[in-house]
This record gives C-alpha cells, structure tokens and sequence, in this order.
C-alpha cells in the first residue's frame, strides 16, 4: 500500500494562486448569499444562508488561515531599524 506524500514543494507564486483561487470562491459564494438574501427582500445574516455555503466558506476560510500560519515571515536582521507590516 502507498503512502501519502506528506512534503509539498510549492513555490511562493503557487501559494499566491491557492490563495486566490480560495478567496475568489468565498467571494463567489458570499455574493450568492447576498443575491439569495436580496432577492427574498431580507437582510443577509447567518441564518437566511445555505447550510452547505456557510459551510463551504468556513471550511476555506480555516484553510486560507492554515496556509497563513505555514508561511515564515522574513524579517531582515542587521543594525538597521526595519519599518514595515
């Protein structure tokens, strides 16, 4: 039996695309709760959207969040002062 392949070698411009592809389907999916809320004349919220949408949106959103806490953040180390995000 094979075993899954746990190392990925994924280049920061691939990361980049995962990461727009995700936050386009959440945006996709958001609009279809705002157009579903609008056209039944009600506010968007919570409870008015599509259990499997909801879902679908948390489930990217938790993984756009895993991809961002495996990113390491590169700090320039020196005497100079480093201002920056």
């Amino acid at each position: 039996m094979t075993k899954a392949n746990t190392t990925f070698n994924l280049e920061i411009r691939d990361v980049e695309l995962i990461e727009n592809a995700l936050n386009s389907v959440i945006t996709k999916q958001s609009s279809t709760i705002i157009n579903t809320a609008v056209n039944e004349n009600t506010q968007p919220s919570s409870n008015s959207c599509p259990v499997t949408v909801k879902g679908q949106i948390d489930e990217l959103r938790d993984l756009l969040g895993r991809l961002h806490n495996q990113k390491v953040w590169y700090r320039p180390k020196g005497e100079a002062t480093y201002v920056g995000g």
